[in-house]
């Protein structure tokens, strides 16, 4: 059996390092059948570019109702969501498109947790309220992936309840 992590974060003005590194540093630590589903996988980025230039990516997968198609494709269709909002510095925004798949989640009733470093992003009343777990390094949310999926993708492991 395999599990899915929607791997939601920051795209708009980020390079290609940017917007990967994080979720390449998830899913190398995640074990075999625990997938973590990049938003980013049909969106190769020219080089040289940031996600937000004209031109950047193949116009068949930037396209707003294709983005947003597959974005929800992805959170449906996942078994939980990481969402993952670092702070901004130099006049970046916060990621809009992460907060709406946070809400999709919450209405979706998949398994949330927020990964920040922003104290006022993590302290808003409705993040406190519906991510299932909010963490400030992706460390840990790896650690709550992997405890909570591993017996389902390895159930012959040791340790695992028989009924």
């Amino acid at each position: 059996m395999k599990k899915y992590v929607y791997l939601a974060g920051p795209i708009a003005g980020c390079t290609a390092d940017e917007g990967n590194s994080w979720r390449y540093l998830v899913q190398d630590r995640l074990p075999h059948n625990i997938i973590g589903i990049s938003p980013l996988r049909c969106e190769p980025l020219k080089k040289g570019m940031v996600y937000t230039d004209d031109g950047a990516t193949d116009p068949m997968w930037s396209d707003a109702r294709a983005i947003n198609a597959k974005n929800w494709l992805d959170t449906e269709s996942s078994d939980l969501v990481l969402a993952y909002l670092p702070k901004y510095m130099n006049d970046r925004r916060p990621s809009i498109g992460t907060i709406i798949e946070i809400g999709w989640a919450i209405g979706l009733r998949k398994p949330l947790i927020v990964v920040s470093d922003d104290e006022y992003m993590m302290e808003h009343p409705l993040i406190q309220r519906n991510a299932s777990w909010r963490l400030d390094n992706l460390d840990d949310a790896v650690e709550v992936i992997i405890g909570l999926f591993n017996d389902y993708v390895n159930p012959q492991q040791e340790g695992m309840l028989r009924g």
